[in-house]
C-alpha cells in the first residue's frame, strides 16, 4: 500500500522532478564556476609540470607494447621494456612533482571539500522544499512553487540540511571503511568476488541509513518540530517501518544504479540527471507516504482519493 500510493503521488507531482533537476543542473553550474576559479590558479603551476612529463604518451606507448611488438631493454630483467621503463621513470617523476607542490594540492584538495559540503547543504535544502511541496499536496491538495517555497523556508531548511549532512558524512565514512575493507579481506581470494561483496555491502549500508532516518525530515517538515525533536520522532518510529523500509530501499537503491547507467549510456549521460531527480522524489515521497500512515494522517494520494491510514494500520499509529 505504501510503495503503490507513493507512485500514485510522484505521478500526481511529476512536475517536481523537473524542478529538482533544473535546481541541481544551476548549482551544479554556479558550483562548477566557482570550483574552476578557486583551483585554476592553485593547481595551475602542478598541472603545468606534468604536462611537461607527456604522462599520456607514456601510457599509450606502454600499453601499445602490451599487445603488441616491444623492445627489450639490453641486460634487463625479462619482461622489461622500454616503454615499461618509461613508465616506471615517468611514475617516479610525477611524485617527485607532486612533493614539490604539495601546498597547492592540499589548498585545492581542501577547497573541493568544501564545495562539496555546500553542495551537499544545498542538495538537501532542495530536498526540503520537495518534501514541504510534498506535505502541501497530501495534506490539502495544495501546490506551492519550488523556487518561492525554497526562498520561504531558507532558514528552517538550512538549519535542517547542516544537521543531516553532518550524519550523512559520519556515516558515509563508516560505511566505505567497512565496506572496503572487508571487499579487501575477500579480494584476497577472489578479486571479482570482492568488488561484488564491496558492491553489496555498500547498498545495503546505504539502504540501512536511508530506513533508519526515513521519518527525520517528514517528521521536521510535517509536525513543525524542532530538529532534535524530529530525530527523536523518526527513532520513535523506525521499529515499525525499518524492516518494510529497509527491504523497500535495498531494491531502490539496485535498480536506480542500473537504471542510470542503462539510460546514462543511451543518452550520452544526459538521462542520469532525469533518474537521480525521479529517484530522490520518489524516496522523499515514500518517506513522506510511510510517516503519514505511521503516524494516522489522511493524505491526498491523488486529487481525487484521500486515504485514511487508520482504518488499515489501526495498531500502526503513534
Amino acid at each position: 500500500m505504501i510503495t503503490k500510493d507513493s507512485f500514485s503521488i510522484l505521478i500526481s507531482k511529476f512536475s517536481l522532478v523537473y524542478q529538482l533537476v533544473l535546481a541541481i543542473l544551476i548549482a551544479l553550474l554556479i558550483f562548477g564556476i566557482i570550483g574552476y576559479a578557486i583551483l585554476a590558479p592553485t593547481l595551475s603551476g602542478y598541472v603545468g609540470d606534468l604536462k611537461e612529463l607527456q604522462i599520456g604518451d607514456t601510457v599509450k606507448d606502454y600499453l601499445s607494447s602490451v599487445f603488441g611488438g616491444a623492445e627489450r631493454v639490453e641486460g634487463a630483467s625479462d619482461g622489461m621494456t622500454v616503454e615499461y621503463q618509461n613508465l616506471v621513470e615517468t611514475i617516479k617523476q610525477v611524485g617527485d612533482v607532486t612533493k614539490n607542490h604539495l601546498g597547492a594540492i592540499w589548498g585545492g584538495i581542501i577547497a573541493v571539500i568544501i564545495l562539496l559540503f555546500l553542495f551537499s547543504v544545498y542538495f538537501y535544502m532542495c530536498m526540503f522544499t520537495v518534501t514541504d511541496t510534498l506535505n502541501a499536496f497530501m495534506s490539502s491538495d495544495s501546490e506551492y512553487g519550488f523556487t518561492s517555497n525554497f526562498i520561504a523556508n531558507v532558514g528552517k531548511s538550512i538549519k535542517f540540511s547542516l544537521a543531516y549532512v553532518g550524519m550523512y558524512i559520519a556515516w558515509i565514512v563508516v560505511i566505505f571503511s567497512f565496506s572496503l575493507g572487508l571487499g579487501f579481506l575477500v579480494g584476497a581470494w577472489n578479486n571479482f568476488f570482492g568488488l561484488i561483496v564491496a558492491y553489496f555491502v555498500i547498498v545495503l549500508a546505504l539502504a540501512i541509513r536511508k530506513a533508519l532516518f526515513a521519518g527525520w525530515m517528514p517528521a521536521y517538515v510535517v509536525s513543525n518540530m524542532t530538529v532534535k525533536e524530529s530525530l527523536i520522532a523518526n527513532f520513535k518510529m523506525a521499529p515499525k517501518s525499518f524492516k518494510d523500509a529497509l527491504g523497500v530501499y535495498f531494491v531502490f537503491y539496485l535498480a536506480s544504479l542500473l537504471l542510470a547507467l542503462t539510460v546514462g549510456t543511451l543518452t550520452l549521460g544526459f538521462g542520469i540527471f532525469i533518474v537521480i531527480g525521479v529517484s530522490n522524489v520518489l524516496s522523499q515521497t515514500y518517506d513522506m507516504v510511510t510517516y503519514y500512515h505511521y503516524s494516522g494522517k489522511k493524505y491526498y494520494k491523488d486529487s481525487q482519493n484521500v486515504v485514511d491510514p487508520t482504518k488499515k494500520y489501526k495498531d500502526a499509529v503513534l
